[in-house]
């Protein structure tokens, strides 16, 4: 179980809700962001992949959940992106992150690993709107690259 930045372990038959989601990959959120005004913005807190059998409090938001781990470290790639997260920082006015902050974010299909330069192309966005994002949002490094 992930919770509040460490790992604990509880038995499954005390966890009372979304027991079914045990089993699969996830992808998790830190909930709340670091409500820092400096530019340019982090937006969220790293995304991280968890392993098959595990939990997660509410600390944390459970951003996608997938059979596959390589659709597990797609998705994390995708909220590393400056485009990812400058969709929610468009709906985001606190440092709490909850599901309605997602709302202008696609879905896009985790077969393949996303990078800010192909999202860009994808969406056709203008040299110009790309400057805007770049300066708008901090790059994140991710701890498995």
């Amino acid at each position: 179980m992930y919770q509040n930045g460490g790992v604990g372990y509880i038995d499954i038959d005390q966890i009372p809700k979304n027991a079914s989601l045990i089993k699969d990959f996830k992808v998790l959120i830190p909930r709340a962001g670091s409500g820092s005004d400096s530019f340019p913005h982090s937006i969220l807190g790293h995304p991280f992949v968890v392993e098959n059998n595990t939990a997660c409090t509410e600390t944390y938001i459970i951003a996608g959940i997938y059979k596959k781990r390589s659709h597990a470290v797609s998705l994390q790639k995708y909220i590393s992106t400056r485009f990812f997260r400058f969709l929610v920082l468009l709906m985001k006015n606190t440092q709490d992150a909850t599901s309605r902050v997602y709302s202008f974010v696609p879905i896009q299909n985790f077969d393949e690993h996303w990078t800010d330069e192909k999202l860009y192309k994808k969406y056709k966005l203008t040299s110009e709107e790309i400057e805007f994002i770049e300066s708008m949002i901090r790059p994140m490094e991710l701890d498995n690259e």
